[in-house]
């Protein structure tokens, strides 16, 4: 069913006019645009809808209406078929469309359901918006600017996608954040650690310590200090020198003594043992110099490694100070005592700096790889907060139950489409059912007949259609009621129009146009130019049909002739009235407005209906002065109207004849002439004069309807 039009900008102040209904009366004058909605309905709807459209008797002669008036024939032998499939379409429409009377039918679940699965859905949609706002507002550095409702379930798709959970630790966040936060480093080049192998240094010493030196001469000295002073000495004397320390002459014999005790082999020795000292001195500096590595270059996910690697550098360089301390120490106590041999040291060696350099390396080239993926990590670190908030924010709106509430909704909605779809299709089928039935009683013959049936009820103004034989289907002659044929082209323009709307109805069910789309029934102004003696047959048909409409038809009737409006709408206002909307149309600078009608109150009237709407006001009023005028019109329209002369109508009261055919012209008579009377003794002579015309209850009946009013 249409239950919306899209109208011309250049033609209506609104272009956009919702809530037609299945029964559809529009009233408006010439150039109100009723034709611009006929065309509107059609040029919107004929490719979903079976578009019917009746403008008069040159629209349906456009379409070669009158040479193709072909109808089905109601056979008695089918007709109970007919009737079985016309019930099962009946049972199956009463539960796929909207049905006030069976307001629980498999459509109303569905569409109920379907509208509960839309809330939810929105309801949803909407957590997800303001989720998705509120941490685009309070979170922008991993969100980003233009984060919103999609982005948000993109997230939410790739928390479910994640194999491991999304929420993070305190300190976890805290990482990430000094990640999103971290600058790229300027790494220098790699550090360097010493490559000592102590190990033969060990050996050398022992070599040394326990070497024996032979004395050449027996010298006695009471302490090895003292001999010891006594060697460093003699390397400040010379022959015939005095001693520096007694100031006594040396003999040459003492002084070559003292040569040969303390040979070039102890001297050889003791520069040995002094480079042994020196050279272990050395090490020991270079390994002072040693600088732990500087967290500074590294990026703080590797600090700890760092400070752990520092920790064994440290330890190492004071094992290996230790080493050397131990080493120097043996050398120097036999430096002390050169001619006393030492017995060979041990010592557990410590690690080589192997270790350190190969954590080092490993480490570097890491840190360094890490700089260069910075930019990747920050992204990753920000994708990581950000799953993390969004995972609170769903925890937070109990998404997981919503969803699953919809899910439910879901699997009941689609369980009633199915079903609906089913009842569709075999709705289809009952549809092509009874189409087949009906083309099986097909005959031409019936199209005429019916047209000629009604049109036997035009009485003396009657014609009737005869079939033309021959291989052109649909050609009828004009026939008169004596028998005789009659040119088509003397035909008046109200005949060719009764004879195109019987057909117009009459193709309505017409099998072989027959569609499985709504059928739209548009009525574009049927009264124009029908002669008096075919308004009433019109009218008759029209009432019938909007009475009788089936469900699956929609009815669209559009006039400017108010005596049409009024009788075709009799008890409009009292049958079904939710089914049926009215809508007026008026001229408001060059542009229609649609006006809704909604009760009885806001219709039209006719203008006689006008007069005795007028006149009972006036009598409310108390102003009898004033209620001749339209007393007057009403005598003369009614008078005109069944054709009775003033004299005859006011034949049996010779005042009131002055009264209301006389005093009315003139306002000056009123008062001299009214007499003193009375609102109600004027409606009493009023109601006199119709009695005597036999018209009591035309009377009463506008008097009345005028008093409800």
């Amino acid at each position: 069913m249409i239950t919306e039009l899209q109208l011309p900008s250049d033609r209506f102040i609104d272009t956009t006019y919702s809530g037609l209904k299945q029964k559809n009366f529009i009233y408006g004058k010439n150039g109100t645009g009723k034709s611009t909605i006929t065309q509107t309905i059609s040029d919107s709807f004929h490719d979903t809808h079976d578009v019917r459209i009746f403008q008069g008797f040159d629209s349906v002669a456009e379409n070669s209406v009158l040479n193709a008036i072909s109808l089905g024939k109601e056979n008695a032998s089918i007709q109970p078929q007919i009737d079985q499939v016309n019930l099962d379409i009946s049972k199956l429409e009463s539960e796929l469309i909207a049905n006030e009377s069976r307001p629980d039918n498999l459509y109303a679940r569905f569409k109920a359901k379907e509208k509960e699965y839309e809330e939810q859905d929105k309801s949803i949609n909407n957590n997800c918006r303001s989720s998705a706002s509120e941490l685009k507002r309070e979170h922008t550095n991993v969100t980003g600017v233009s984060y919103d409702i999609r982005n948000f379930k993109n997230d939410i798709e790739s928390i479910e996608k994640s194999i491991s959970s999304v929420s993070l630790s305190d300190t976890e966040k805290e990482q990430f954040q000094q990640l999103i936060n971290q600058k790229e480093i300027k790494i220098d080049s790699k550090q360097s650690f010493p490559n000592i192998d102590i190990s033969g240094f060990l050996k050398a010493t022992n070599e040394i310590i326990t070497t024996e030196l032979a004395k050449s001469i027996i010298l006695e000295f009471s302490t090895i200090e003292e001999q010891n002073w006594v060697r460093h000495g003699l390397n400040y004397h010379n022959k015939g020198d005095v001693c520096a320390f007694c100031n006594n002459p040396i003999s040459d014999k003492r002084l070559d003594q003292l040569n040969h005790f303390f040979s070039d082999n102890v001297k050889n020795f003791e520069t040995r043992l002094s480079h042994a000292i020196e050279l272990l001195k050395i090490k020991k500096d270079e390994l002072s110099k040693i600088k732990v590595i500087d967290s500074s270059q590294f990026y703080p996910v590797y600090h700890e490694q760092i400070s752990d690697l520092n920790t064994s550098i440290s330890e190492l360089i004071r094992k290996y100070t230790y080493f050397l301390d131990f080493l120097i120490e043996a050398l120097e106590q036999r430096k002390s005592d050169l001619f006393t041999t030492m017995s060979e040291i041990s010592y557990e060696l410590p690690d080589s700096f192997e270790s350190i350099k190969e954590q080092y390396s490993e480490i570097y080239e890491v840190n360094k790889r890490y700089g260069q993926d910075l930019t990747s990590k920050k992204e990753d670190a920000k994708n990581k907060l950000r799953l993390n908030l969004v995972n609170i924010e769903l925890s937070k709106m109990k998404y997981s139950q919503d969803v699953s509430d919809l899910e439910k909704l879901d699997i009941e909605k689609k369980r009633l489409a199915d079903e609906l779809q089913l009842n569709q299709n075999n709705l289809l089928e009952l549809r092509k059912q009874k189409l087949n039935l009906i083309s099986q009683t097909i005959d031409e013959s019936i199209a005429a007949e019916r047209i000629n049936k009604s049109l036997r009820s035009l009485g003396n103004h009657s014609f009737q259609l005869d079939l033309v034989s021959g291989e052109q289907r649909g050609q009828y002659r004009i026939k008169n009621i004596d028998g005789s044929t009659r040119d088509v082209d003397t035909l008046s323009t109200g005949e060719k129009n009764i004879v195109s709307f019987l057909w117009f109805l009459a193709d309505l069910d017409n099998p072989s146009k027959m569609s499985e789309k709504p059928q739209v029934i548009v009525f574009d102004d049927p009264m124009n130019s029908n002669d008096d003696t075919t308004q009433y047959l019109i009218i008759s048909y029209l009432q019938d049909l909007i009475i009788n409409l089936s469900e699956n038809r929609q009815l669209f009737i559009l006039t400017h002739n108010i005596h049409f409006y009024l009788n075709v709408r009799y008890d409009w206002w009292r049958r079904a009235p939710t089914t049926k909307l009215t809508l007026h149309l008026k001229k408001i600078n060059g542009k229609s407005k649609i006006d809704l009608i909604e009760n009885q109150n806001k219709d039209l009237k006719t203008s006689y209906d006008a007069l005795w709407a007028e006149l009972r006001w006036l009598y409310q009023q108390d102003k009898p002065n004033f209620m001749l005028n339209p007393i007057r019109r009403i005598f003369e329209t009614f008078a005109k109207f069944n054709n009775i002369s003033p004299d005859v109508l006011f034949e049996s009261d010779v005042e009131a004849k002055k009264l209301f055919n006389v005093n009315s012209h003139s306002i000056d008579d009123l008062e001299a002439e009214l007499n003193g009377k009375t609102n109600q003794d004027i409606i009493s002579k009023v109601s006199a004069i119709f009695r005597s015309n036999n018209a009591q209850s035309h009377f009463e009946k506008y008097w009345i309807v005028s008093n409800e009013e």
